[in-house]
């Protein structure tokens, strides 16, 4: 039963159980209920070995018999495709994305997603609320509802929309305004935490998505109800909070390596800096945060922050790093204004990363120190044995929907991890996160086909997972020519 409501949550029973009868409306797009895929070789994502020449078998959508193509017959009525030196992996999973407006998120970003072998994502912010004080748009752009979320969710399942599957967060739990009293809505207070983790499940969402500004009494409220809910918390560690604390409080998950969390509760001067940066964030223009972020890197003290790890792994707290979004400002990084991937982000998108961008140029200058010590901590969560998540943070200033998640392999790949652990960050370990590995994640029989094929191996060059010969999705199967064809239409959309 928890793997069939897992499998409701991210909208793919469904698909299973229309099969491809609601696949097939489009002719550049095949639909079988049978594909053979023969030659292949498979890589298996839990020890790396690769398995040559194999045949897989697919039924409506499921994996019914793997085995080596010299032994293993297709079924007559099977679609043969010949994939004779490819290499077989699960469909990516980006576990820290973002949408837009019900429009931009249908025609562009999520064709764009399958485009680049993203088969699932963890929509970080699915939901917002339509009222006066929280309106559905920002910079002018729509955002997304709960019930256009599910809208969507839905048609990618029964074939309607061609997307990725989805795990669907709340609005950013935020706390009142400056000012303004604690409401159920926008909770400052032990109760009204409480009682918003109750208004959430009656929105449906998968999970709690705190942010920064969260009041200390509320996240505890909240953090309590969602254990006795059995509604996750994941997100940001709010200010008023120490990574330490959301762990033993059962945070599933902490985004972003490593300000606004590891880099503070790591540092020998924590409490005298973390000062600094909450005035330097209460003020109108934030100028200097880089400084002081400088200035924890250099009060770094390993031994602080390897206990913390240990809580991580004690209390299951797992961490996504999105070390991409800490790229935007560094000197040898191509900047996105010139870079060919630009064509694929709508212009509403490219408004928002120019305002946005013109914001954090006022944080000061970024030292190379806080990059280095970013990815030498992520080395370090991941060889004490912290659960990494592969998440682009794509919608952020400079990350691109689709290709950002490629970006981020090769950097946690930078970072230390080798390829094999890069790759089970954004298959078996996002499987195994949802409750799931039964039926995602690898390349087994019984599990959904969720695939792509690839012309290099990646174990070889983590770069090689953007050399996409094909992808399987939902019952669809998507050779180059379509892929292209897909981004071409996006290019179109996106210039409107």
């Amino acid at each position: 039963m928890k793997i069939i409501n897992a499998l409701n949550r991210i909208g793919i029973v469904g698909i299973l159980l229309l099969g491809f009868s609601s696949c097939r409306n489009s002719e550049s797009i095949n639909s079988y209920s049978t594909i053979a895929i023969t030659g292949v070789n498979i890589i298996d994502m839990v020890d790396g070995t690769v398995s040559s020449n194999m045949t897989i078998i697919i039924k409506e959508n499921v994996i019914s018999e793997i085995g080596l193509t010299e032994k293993l017959e297709p079924p007559k009525q099977a679609k043969i495709l010949n994939a004779s030196g490819k290499y077989a992996i699960p469909g990516l999973w980006d576990m820290h994305a973002h949408t837009s407006s019900d429009s931009i998120t249908r025609e562009i970003l999520f064709p764009t997603f399958i485009a680049n072998g993203v088969t699932g994502i963890r929509n970080m912010i699915a939901d917002c609320y339509d009222n006066e004080d929280r309106p559905c748009a920002h910079l002018g752009i729509e955002m997304l509802n709960i019930e256009r979320s599910r809208k969507i969710q839905e048609d990618v399942a029964t074939g309607r929309l061609i997307g990725p599957r989805t795990i669907l967060g709340s609005a950013l739990v935020m706390g009142p305004e400056p000012g303004k009293p604690s409401t159920v809505q926008d909770p400052g207070t032990t109760e009204h935490g409480r009682q918003h983790v109750k208004f959430l499940m009656e929105r449906g969402v998968d999970f709690i998505k705190v942010y920064n500004p969260l009041p200390r009494e509320a996240y505890f409220g909240i953090a309590e109800e969602a254990k006795k809910q059995g509604l996750p918390i994941e997100g940001h560690i709010p200010d008023a909070i120490k990574a330490s604390e959301a762990s033993d409080a059962g945070q599933k998950s902490i985004e972003h390596c490593c300000m606004g969390n590891l880099f503070e509760e790591c540092s020998t001067r924590e409490e005298e800096l973390k000062q600094k940066i909450m005035e330097l964030w209460e003020s109108d223009v934030p100028k200097g945060v880089y400084e002081v972020f400088l200035e924890l890197v250099k009060s770094y003290d390993d031994t602080k922050c390897q206990a913390i790890y240990q809580k991580f792994i004690e209390n299951g707290t797992w961490f996504v790093p999105t070390l991409i979004v800490g790229e935007l400002h560094q000197p040898n990084t191509l900047h996105w204004k010139d870079d060919p991937r630009l064509k694929y982000v709508p212009r509403k998108e490219v408004h928002y990363w120019s305002e946005n961008e013109t914001y954090y140029k006022k944080f000061g200058v970024v030292d190379p120190l806080i990059r280095q010590k970013r990815f030498e901590m992520v080395r370090d969560m991941n060889k004490a044995g912290v659960n990494l998540l592969a998440g682009s943070d794509c919608g952020e200033v400079s990350v691109f929907w689709g290709s950002g998640l490629h970006d981020e392999l090769e950097l946690l790949v930078e970072a230390g991890l080798t390829e094999l652990e890069a790759l089970q960050a954004a298959t078996l370990k996002p499987a195994e996160f949802e409750n799931l590995s039964d039926s995602l994640g690898n390349i087994k029989k019984g599990m959904l086909a969720d695939l792509i094929l690839l012309d290099a191996n990646p174990l070889e060059n983590i770069s090689n997972t953007q050399r996409i010969f094909s992808v399987i999705a939902n019952g669809k199967y998507f050779d180059r020519l379509t892929l292209d064809g897909i981004l071409d239409k996006v290019e179109i959309e996106a210039a409107k």
